[in-house]
């Protein structure tokens, strides 16, 4: 319950606002500004050069970092994203808000920066306390002197401070992050008619003429890749040993020496049902609380389900279905509810237990006591990691002789049987079915896609912890389906769409009649009325649609949506749906006691970094016109740096 309360308030502009601070502060300043060289110059501002030894130190450190946390990124692709213009932007702004921090007489004292420096863990002993040493070779790992790294991190404190100053007076009123919060909770209600596509299918006729016009002009999506049939034997370490000659001695030595794997904590599994109560309640509400969980105790003690009703009772998000919180260990959830839920038996009901969230009724379903799992439960993966790390040690002989077989063209079967392996054959697959089927890299992929019938491939391909050894049975050239082999499929897609056509129009109809005669139930004519829908959710029963639902909370109460809504049902297909807006649902009364504090932190740090951002934009107003070397910013003139 907290943590989803959390998770939410982290994705409400959170990042956005640190973001643009820490953009800032991306790169720190390292250049000699006494080495005037300004024919190596990539910017001045304000009259002080941005040295092209700096910028290109900072080019390949953004570099490196896309790439890394990028796998899929290629050198080729970061060509085109006009990499330098960002870095220099950002050494730019670095500079202006130095400059401005010296204007203002903001400055690292030495002292401070001590202070940091000693509390970098990588700079500490076993014992927490800073080791010089140790500064020094983690520094010379990153190929830095103490002077650099001084430099940068003093750069970085004092942006900071910067922030920090022109942020302080950022502030946000209580009751505007109530107004927000009750805009992000509202929930609405709906009655909506659903008329499937399915209705008007036999009216959608679609003629040959039709078809074949369609599919000359998308000829594009009948495609056929490149496809090879491989045969192959799957070779795995753990293949090469069969698990029931390891003896129990050897499995349970390797328990014995492994326990630690198999340790468990302590955990329960409890079901809660949730009165929800602001810590600051008056003394009338918690009694209210207190009768109405005395009522639901009476009602479990008559026979009723737990789980029935904590779904009648709970408020949104505060557990799964029945309540039912799954396993949980200590230390995941509030004090109060922990020490009564692990003091609790198996199937007893706790009395109420008040929380910041409220009152709770607990029942544990199951306990997992803390403890080793004994060698019983552990002896399949002690077997199988054995018969893994002794086919290891096979391994490479194992893909010699198997590569050599298949370059003699000697039958897979024959080959397999040495090791008892079985050989396989995948059929005809183009690139992603061979990386599904044999779990093969790309490169992989297409190195079998590039070969001949009947050819062996000589190096054994990768297929995460096992190998392939493969052989081309068949090749099939890329090329496009004929229209006879596609026409039913042309067909049907075209009826569908006519039919959901047809849908419409009909809806569109039924809108016109329903805001004339503005009945007043509509439910003897097929009207549905739906759960309380959230902002960004969906309408149970049909495919997400945001359009549909921004549609529906843009929508007065009372009001039918303008037009119909091409929809998709999870069990009837696509069709028409009309709607109107019936009620709104509040926010429940105790969730922005939960919520409230996190929203109106996560608005003042959004407003925080709109403030520094203008300050940014404030410093490029009033600087003198920047020159930018343009050569060095494309790296034209940088190889020889």
């Amino acid at each position: 319950m907290l943590e989803s309360i959390r998770s939410g308030a982290q994705s409400f502009g959170v990042k956005i606002a640190f973001g643009i601070i820490i953009l800032v502060f991306v790169f720190w300043g390292v250049g000699n500004f006494n080495d005037r060289d300004y024919s190596n110059v990539v910017a001045v501002v304000n009259g002080e050069p941005i040295l092209a030894r700096e910028f290109e130190k900072a080019y390949h450190a953004e570099e490196e970092y896309l790439l890394r946390t990028n796998p899929g990124l290629t050198r080729q692709q970061l060509s085109k994203m006009d990499l330098g213009s960002r870095v220099l932007n950002e050494l730019i702004r670095l500079t202006l808000l130095s400059q401005e921090a010296k204007r203002a007489g903001i400055e690292i004292t030495p002292r401070e920066m001590r202070e940091v420096v000693a509390q970098d863990a990588a700079f500490q002993d076993e014992s927490g306390k800073f080791d010089a040493d140790a500064y020094k070779r983690v520094l010379e790992a990153r190929r830095m002197t103490p002077g650099q790294y001084e430099k940068e991190l003093s750069t970085q404190m004092l942006g900071a401070r910067m922030a920090g100053l022109v942020t302080a007076a950022a502030w946000v009123d209580p009751e505007e992050a109530r107004r927000m919060f009750d805009f992000l909770r509202e929930r609405r209600v709906i009655d909506y008619l659903f008329i499937p596509s399915a209705r008007f299918i036999s009216e959608a006729r679609i003629t040959e003429t039709a078809a074949k016009d369609w599919y000359e002009n998308h000829k594009g999506q009948f495609s056929i890749p490149a496809q090879v049939d491989v045969a192959y034997i799957r070779v795995a370490p753990e293949d090469l040993v069969d698990a029931k000659s390891i003896s129990e001695a050897a499995a349970r030595e390797w328990y014995e020496a492994n326990k630690s794997k198999f340790e468990k904590p302590e955990r329960i599994h409890p079901r809660h049902i949730l009165v929800t109560l602001a810590p600051d309640a008056s003394e009338q509400q918690v009694r209210e609380a207190e009768a109405k969980l005395a009522t639901v105790r009476k009602q479990l003690g008559e026979g009723q389900s737990f789980a029935e009703l904590a779904d009648s009772i709970n408020p949104p998000q505060a557990a799964d279905k029945g309540g039912d919180l799954g396993w949980i260990g200590r230390g995941q959830t509030v004090p109060q509810f922990e020490e009564a839920a692990f003091a609790l038996p198996v199937g007893q009901v706790s009395d109420p237990v008040r929380t910041d969230f409220g009152l709770h009724l607990i029942l544990v379903e199951e306990k997992q006591e803390a403890g080793v799992a004994p060698f019983e439960e552990a002896a399949q993966e002690a077997y199988k990691t054995i018969a893994f790390e002794q086919g290891s040690d096979k391994i490479h002989e194992a893909l010699d002789n198997l590569i050599e077989d298949n370059i003699l063209q000697k039958p897979l079967a024959e080959a397999a049987a040495r090791y008892n392996l079985k050989p396989e054959q995948t059929g005809l697959l183009d690139r992603a079915g061979l990386i599904q089927k044999l779990g093969v890299k790309p490169e992989g992929a297409d190195a079998l896609l590039a070969m001949s019938e009947g050819a062996p491939v000589d190096t054994a391909l990768e297929a995460g912890d096992a190998y392939i050894i493969a052989r081309i049975v068949k090749t099939r050239p890329e090329g496009i389906k004929g229209f006879s082999e596609v026409r039913n499929e042309i067909e049907a897609a075209l009826a569908r769409e006519a039919a959901l056509k047809l849908a419409l129009a009909d809806g569109e109809s039924q809108l016109r009649k329903y805001e004339q005669e503005k009945p007043a139930s509509l439910e003897q004519s097929g009207f549905k009325t739906s759960a309380p829908l959230e902002r960004e959710g969906v309408l149970p029963g049909f495919a997400p649609d945001e359009k549909l639902i921004h549609t529906i909370f843009d929508t007065k109460v009372d009001n039918w949506l303008a037009t119909p809504f091409p929809v998709t049902s999870e069990k009837e297909g696509t069709g028409a749906l009309i709607a109107r807006v019936m009620r709104i649902v509040p926010p429940e009364p105790g969730e922005f006691a939960a919520a409230g504090e996190i929203l109106e932190n996560a608005m003042r740090q959004e407003r925080k970094a709109g403030i520094f951002q203008i300050f940014i934009e404030d410093l490029y107003r009033k600087a003198i016109p920047i020159k930018i070397n343009k050569d060095i910013v494309d790296r034209i003139t940088m190889q020889g740096l």
